[in-house]
């Protein structure tokens, strides 16, 4: 309950402003200027939604939405749904920003350190439930992620789609966005994922 609350509220509250920009999915550190929605509410959460369904905003409400690492947590066969209701409350002329993890670098290493060509992967990190550093066992947890660590699997920490650049840039086009680029890593706005990180941002057609 005091999640719609605070959801419309919010809505009432920003409604006015002028220059709207859209975070889905914030971090621990809200992105200045940014508002946000999140499927699980919080300290830094604007709107409490689901990024996989029906949003509560009108129409062209904002100038850029900003979605990093939550492409991935909807289902494979949803990315056109998603990115269709994301465009939608794009103005004409507005920017998505995506990032999510990169695959085709995830093949890539799991390749090499299943063959022992290069296991770059020692340093990675990703060792959870994995304390012999198994190549397999390393990229099962960088393509599903643990979800909430215990096997839920209603748990949305998990991941449950994949992503190239060549795959992310057709979704891009085929949601109808224009001027479609893979962004650099300066460009990431919050947390950098770093090695790992893939960025597509396309504009919205004017009318």
């Amino acid at each position: 309950m005091f999640s719609k609350i605070k959801t419309k509220f919010n809505l009432i509250r920003n409604r006015r402003r002028e220059h709207r920009m859209l975070e889905i999915g914030p971090g621990e550190s809200r992105i200045k200027n940014f508002e946000t929605l999140n499927i699980v509410n919080g300290h830094n959460v604007d709107y409490v939604a689901d990024a996989a369904s029906k949003l509560p905003f009108n129409d062209d409400t904002f100038d850029t939405v900003y979605a990093s690492h939550i492409l991935e947590h909807i289902p494979w066969y949803q990315t056109a749904d998603a990115l269709s209701e994301w465009i939608r409350i794009l103005k004409p002329n507005g920017t998505l920003e995506v990032w999510v993890p990169n695959g085709l670098k995830i093949a890539k290493a799991f390749i090499d350190a299943e063959l022992g060509n290069n296991n770059y992967i020692e340093d990675d990190g990703w060792y959870r439930f994995n304390p012999e550093k198994d190549p397999c066992m390393w990229a099962s947890g960088r393509i599903f992620t643990y979800g909430d660590g215990t096997g839920n699997p209603t748990s949305p920490n998990w991941h449950r789609a994949l992503f190239s650049p060549r795959r992310l840039e057709e979704a891009f086009s085929k949601a109808g966005l224009i001027n479609i680029q893979q962004m650099k890593n300066q460009q990431v706005r919050g947390y950098d994922h770093g090695w790992i990180n893939l960025g597509i941002s396309g504009i919205k057609k004017a009318a």
